[in-house]
């Protein structure tokens, strides 16, 4: 029967008891000590003396502490002990084992990713304990015998060439410490691949097929539309631009009747007589008779002139009669 103590943080005495046997008087030491560690944590075994029954043996553990550890065990009985059995220094980091990742696998436009988490340390964590810390991935396609690998620093890595709709399966393993030590390897974990990303060629033709009917009955919809809008326009709104003899007679009709009888009729003509005045100049005998005569023909000339005068004034008088009359005609 082996005895297990474990070491999960450091200590400085423990103090164990276990069952187990003796036949002689003298106390026997422990054998087959070992020590392991896993994730950082220290493990103690040994196995009980040989040729022992029917007693009750103590077991105590101690733990140096400076760096380098170094753990002992002795067994004890009715207050007798035996001899220590220690084990050898060591670094924890050196000797300790790492347990396996934690893996997911996802799909997307026919490629496969692989999401791996580190395992938990007993102590800080492992990109913190080890400087140089890989991935060794292993996949293959599920039912087949030939497995590919790759090695990769970061946590999040894509599988190469694979295969779209092909179920693929993976696991993998943390390479640590600066002469690569390998982890436990990760339970398999597997994943059909999604349809690939590449867009099949007749696929192409019928989008852009598709993309020119739509364009070309667009095209057709946006004639009709402005075509049957300009007519609404032109109903609500009609072209003033008419036929010369159409505006010819819708003007003939626009006028008044006495308005286009003036504007055919010939304008009144303005009647004036003509007046002369001839002098000439009288002998010197004859001065006063001439002066005398020229007087009389003076008041004669200006009876005459005040006569045509008032002649024209009597033509003037009736021509204003006239334009007054056709003034009231348009006004009417």
């Amino acid at each position: 029967m082996k005895t297990v103590f474990s070491c999960l943080s450091v200590g400085s005495l423990f103090y164990i008891v276990c069952v187990g046997a003796v036949l002689t008087e003298s106390v026997p030491i422990p054998e087959n000590v070992t020590v392991k560690s896993l994730d950082m944590g220290l493990v103690l075994e040994w196995d009980p003396p040989q040729n022992t029954t029917n007693q009750l043996f103590n077991y105590t553990a101690e733990l140096n502490t400076f760096g380098l550890y170094k753990l002992r065990v002795r067994t004890e009985l009715h207050g007798e002990t035996s001899d220590w059995v220690e084990t050898g220094e060591f670094a924890v980091d050196k000797i300790t084992e790492i347990s396996a990742p934690h893996v997911e696998l996802s799909s997307r436009k026919g490629q496969t990713e692989v999401d791996i988490t580190d395992p938990p340390m007993r102590r800080s964590n492992l990109r913190h304990v080890f400087t140089q810390v890989s991935y060794l991935i292993r996949f293959w396609k599920k039912g087949e015998a030939k497995k590919e690998e790759l090695i990769r620093e970061q946590n999040r890595v894509m599988l190469p060439n694979v295969e779209p709709l092909v179920n693929y399966c993976v696991e993998v393993a943390v390479l640590y410490s600066y002469n690569k030590k390998t982890s436990q390897f990760s339970n398999m974990t597997c994943l059909t691949n999604s349809p690939s990303s590449e867009v099949e060629p007749w696929f192409i033709a019928v989008v852009l097929l598709v993309s020119f009917l739509v364009v070309l009955v667009s095209i057709v919809l946006i004639f009709l539309a402005m075509w049957y809008g300009y007519k609404v326009c032109r109903m609500f709104f009609p072209d003033p631009n008419l036929p010369e003899n159409l505006k010819q007679f819708l003007s003939q009709q626009s006028q008044p009747p006495i308005l286009s009888a003036m504007q055919e009729s010939t304008q009144l003509k303005e009647h004036f007589h003509e007046l002369r005045i001839f002098q000439t100049e009288p002998d010197s005998s004859q001065d006063k008779q001439q002066i005398e005569g020229s007087g009389i023909q003076t008041e004669k000339d200006e009876s005459c002139t005040g006569a045509d005068v008032t002649q024209r004034s009597e033509e003037k008088s009736e021509s204003a009669s006239t334009t007054s009359e056709e003034q009231h005609l348009l006004a009417a």
